[in-house]
């Protein structure tokens, strides 16, 4: 049986990069409104008051206490309204949607300022992206090599460019464009009408090339959705200024077959799923990349989760853990030092809140190994 690696990465992988973690993330968009100074300032302060005002008058939330609410509570009253079609306090169902628009654009300028203002190194992300490419390129010498694929949690896009970026350095065949594609095991257009780097996986293998798979089960920074056609728009951004954020994209494809430019139908929206207990993941194209999650899980020989803590909150993803993984499947757990239940007392409560203890329970009947060592240490040891 072919022998192939599963990659499952959590908010440490990033964090250890310099992304803000979830509790950090209002703290974050607060600090948008003095540190954003580029062309669009005055466009983000609305946006941060009208986020201001959604936590304080709508949600009811303390000037003392901002910083330390959740994502979950402001996000779980906002989809569950959405869902249902109906209104939350003054706001109705098509204001929530509008609002719900600008705070994950917020989010996506919150985790980008965090990451350009970081002084961690991004050596592990760099290295790691190395070591995807040198197992990927095998799929050149034979097509159906496929020995290993990334699902992550993340919004972030640091792997993606990273990848992308080492991707369009390499020597590219006479006749193709691109020598390998980042594969989001969905149905893809790319942002810019004219760039021929981004193309579906199948089609990169059909032309005698190679893909890199990452299943984005929450959606991501640099997607864009249209509500019409469902298409998913990407972009790869090397140098940014603000892409999409601040200026409306409509769907080209919408636009030319229904004869109609720039309708409000065709508006690409943002694609982030929120961590809370009422997740939507009924879009067809995170159906599609769950499912492909579903089939990555079950052909693995051995599955490595990096800076993931398997929180509670991500129940959709554990049940898909529990069908999807092999009996004989190894698994490996890379962590920090302070998820180590062992260094606390059976009598102290907290042992059990652990993510060590949390991996230990979940997979109580099979073998697995946790490193608390960190990413950044794992990845120098094992993926070179």
């Amino acid at each position: 049986m072919t022998q192939k690696t599963v990659y499952i990465l959590g908010a440490g992988f990033s964090m250890n990069a310099g992304a803000p973690s979830q509790g950090q993330l209002i703290k974050e968009i607060y600090k948008l409104k003095t540190t954003y100074t580029k062309s669009s300032k005055a466009k983000v302060q609305e946006w941060v008051d009208k986020f201001d005002d959604f936590l304080k008058n709508s949600l009811m939330v303390s000037e003392n206490e901002i910083n330390n609410y959740t994502l979950e509570d402001i996000y779980t009253p906002l989809d569950k309204c959405i869902s249902e079609n109906i209104p939350f306090r003054q706001h109705t169902p098509k204001n929530l949607s509008e609002l719900r628009d600008i705070f994950n654009r917020l989010i996506v300028l919150a985790v980008r300022g965090s990451i350009e203002n970081s002084n961690k190194k991004k050596d592990s992300v760099y290295n790691f992206a190395k070591h995807l490419l040198e197992l990927s390129r095998e799929r050149i010498k034979n097509e159906k090599t496929d020995n290993v694929s990334v699902i992550t949690t993340n919004w972030d896009i640091m792997l993606d460019n990273t990848l992308y970026s080492l991707m369009s350095k390499e020597t590219k065949p006479k006749s193709i464009k691109f020598s390998g594609v980042v594969d989001y095991c969905c149905y893809i257009s790319s942002l810019d009408k004219n760039d021929d780097s981004i193309k579906p996986g199948l089609y990169a293998i059909g032309k005698g090339r190679y893909n890199t798979k990452i299943l984005k089960l929450h959606g991501s920074l640099n997607w864009m959705q249209c509500p019409r056609c469902q298409r998913l728009y990407v972009k790869f951004y090397q140098k940014w200024n603000g892409g999409y954020i601040f200026d409306k994209k409509y769907c080209r494809h919408c636009d030319s077959n229904f004869g109609a430019k720039q309708e409000e139908a065709n508006l690409l929206m943002t694609n982030l799923i929120m961590p809370t207990f009422l997740k939507n993941l009924n879009n067809i194209q995170n159906k599609l990349i769950w499912q492909n999650a579903g089939i990555e899980l079950s052909e693995a020989s051995k599955i490595v989760f990096l800076g993931y803590s398997l929180p509670q909150a991500d129940f959709e993803f554990k049940q898909l853990l529990s069908r999807m993984i092999r009996r004989d499947a190894k698994i490996e757990a890379v962590l920090v030092e302070d998820d180590n239940p062992d260094n606390l007392k059976d009598s102290d409560s907290s042992k059990y809140q652990t993510a060590g203890f949390r991996y230990q329970n979940f997979f109580s009947g099979r073998e697995i190994k946790i490193h608390y060592d960190g990413v950044e240490t794992y990845i120098k040891k094992y993926c070179h």
